[in-house]
């Protein structure tokens, strides 16, 4: 067994426990079958364009190669195609191949969006899509929230129809750090997905969602964080009232219910974090769209809230399936007006017409797998070691659960060392409540927790050396992971340029449409002390 020869190999290999490990803490692991078909290839294209044991902290809280051009069939071979930083490679989706986006909308550089990028790009996440860089107008996020929206519909709407089954990550870019590796989130979100499902059809009296059939039959693929309030409280709107009560967490988990945020379940929809199908996204973002044209007042001192409506067609799926689900159960035709809460008499009670559609296929991340919204819940969520052992004096089960049989586990060649020992070290930010270590955190809310919480980041005190591994593998063109997810092979769709750049100077971002790379130096280069330093 090789011992270690420098720093870089540690800080190497503690990386890969850290995947092994929370890969696996609390979710169940199915038996994957490793896929036989060849990596896929990789062509050039623009963005978006057709061609709980432990201690607790204080939170701070087809194989083608060349260059294709857009709209245009066809590619050079890649010995013929020029390379440079004007041109966005894209990994070729292939037979049980999806790839996996990554937007965050941004208009300038700021420091926590440079966090969101070093976190994401260290836990080998696609580089991200800078959606409305340096827009004006009404593509300018600075001036309103719905640009977020036409800037996200336009890179939607610019991605092929055999996109439509790859997965779209999409969280706000100034108050968001990743914490878990893409291929754990990934997998998080097809096991709440299938949980959801099963759910939705034993409220039909059915085995599976796939007997469920129309134009507006119930199912869950698009996922959002989830908050403990209403937001905006406009009196009587649907994505208030209409929503689901039981969210699969205990009542009084958080406490007495008494008027403050704390105490409430986390309910609501938040628009900071989503996740989904392109195909479904596309259809819920143009309908997003759509009520904004039909409904904007400027008047309205909410009309700029993004979240006002896409949590309003949210609320109205709901309503209609609880119509659904009553006329099912008790086999009549409901009036609709009866199934308001009583005593409220101020509700807006949705209506619609024939053919209409309702059902966007919306659900929330409730118990944090994959999201932590941080309103509301700062008494929840502790950074913990875990380091204790069990009864039976083993460590804990959420951390020793079939990590030996991970193919990664492999890099123990490098170290003598038992990896166990390693990971409980490390302190990862952990829901209290739900026993659940979250993928990645949204400050919602209050944004001053932000500078503390990146110092507690389990990967911070190697930040510097794990970003150029991570970029340098992302640059590889590893797959994101080595083991089916979803019967599927899962690759990243934005890698970065071919450059002779090195180290950090690899990494950095693409500004969306308009095929421009945006590099370290003028994204965070002014912001290296903070990202690498010490608090």
């Amino acid at each position: 067994m090789r011992l270690v020869t420098s720093r870089w190999h540690v800080v190497i290999f503690i990386s890969f426990v850290v995947v092994v490990a929370i890969t696996l803490l609390p979710y169940r692991s199915p038996m994957w079958e490793t896929s036989s078909a060849p990596v896929s290839s990789d062509i050039e294209i623009l963005p978006g364009k057709n061609a709980v044991h432990g201690t607790e902290t204080v939170p701070g809280k087809e194989t083608i190669y060349g260059t294709i051009p857009v709209n245009v069939p066809g590619a050079i071979p890649d010995e013929e195609a020029e390379h440079s930083e004007e041109t966005l490679r894209i990994t070729e989706q292939h037979s049980k191949t999806s790839k996996f986006h990554l937007l965050i909308p941004a208009n300038g550089p700021h420091l926590q969006l440079c966090r969101a990028i070093v976190s994401s790009t260290i836990l080998g996440y696609p580089v991200p899509v800078l959606n409305g860089w340096k827009k004006t107008g009404d593509l300018d996020a600075s001036i309103s929230h719905l640009a977020k929206v036409r800037n996200v519909m336009q890179y939607l709407d610019n991605l092929p129809t055999d996109s439509d089954d790859d997965l779209v990550l999409i969280v706000d870019g100034y108050d968001v750090v990743f914490q878990l590796p893409a291929d754990v989130l990934i997998q998080r979100y097809f096991d709440v997905i299938e949980a959801a499902n099963a759910r939705i059809a034993a409220q039909f009296g059915q085995d599976s969602v796939d007997s469920l059939s129309g134009e507006n039959s119930p199912r869950q693929t698009i996922l959002f964080g989830s908050d403990k309030v209403c937001w905006p409280d406009i009196e009587g709107r649907p994505a208030c009232w209409a929503v689901p009560e039981d969210v699969g967490i205990p009542v009084g988990a958080f406490g007495p219910v008494d008027g403050g945020m704390d105490g409430n379940m986390p309910r609501w929809l938040n628009s900071g974090t989503i996740i989904g199908p392109v195909g479904n996204m596309r259809e819920f973002f143009a309908a997003t769209l759509e009520r904004i044209e039909a409904t904007y007042n400027a008047q309205n001192k909410f009309g700029e809230s993004d979240q006002m409506y896409m949590a309003d067609i949210w609320g109205e799926q709901e309503f209609w399936r609880s119509v659904d689900i009553h006329n099912h159960n008790f086999h009549d035709d409901v009036d609709p007006n009866t199934l308001a809460p009583d005593g409220k008499p101020d509700l807006i009670i949705p209506t619609k017409v024939p053919g209409q559609k309702t059902e966007f296929h919306i659900g929330m991340d409730y118990e944090s797998g994959l999201f932590q919204t941080r309103a509301g819940n700062d008494r929840f969520v502790q950074y913990i070691a875990f380091n204790q052992t069990t009864s039976d004096g083993t460590a804990s089960a959420l951390i020793t659960q079939n990590v030996v049989e991970s193919q990664i586990f492999a890099i123990s060649d490098v170290l003598e060392a038992d990896p166990k020992d390693i990971i409980t070290d490390i302190r990862l930010g952990t829901n209290l409540v739900t026993k659940t270590i979250y993928g990645l955190f949204h400050c919602a809310g209050d944004k001053s927790p932000l500078n503390h919480l990146w110092y507690q980041q389990w990967f911070q005190p190697y930040a510097r050396p794990l970003l150029e591994a991570g970029a340098r593998s992302i640059k590889e063109k590893k797959e994101i992971s080595n083991v089916l997810i979803d019967g599927r092979k899962w690759v990243v769709a934005h890698s970065f340029p071919i450059t002779s750049r090195k180290g950090v100077y690899v990494a950095g971002a693409w500004a969306d449409l308009d095929d421009q790379w945006l590099t370290w130096k003028e994204l965070c280069l002014p912001f290296k002390d903070q990202l690498f330093g010490a608090e």
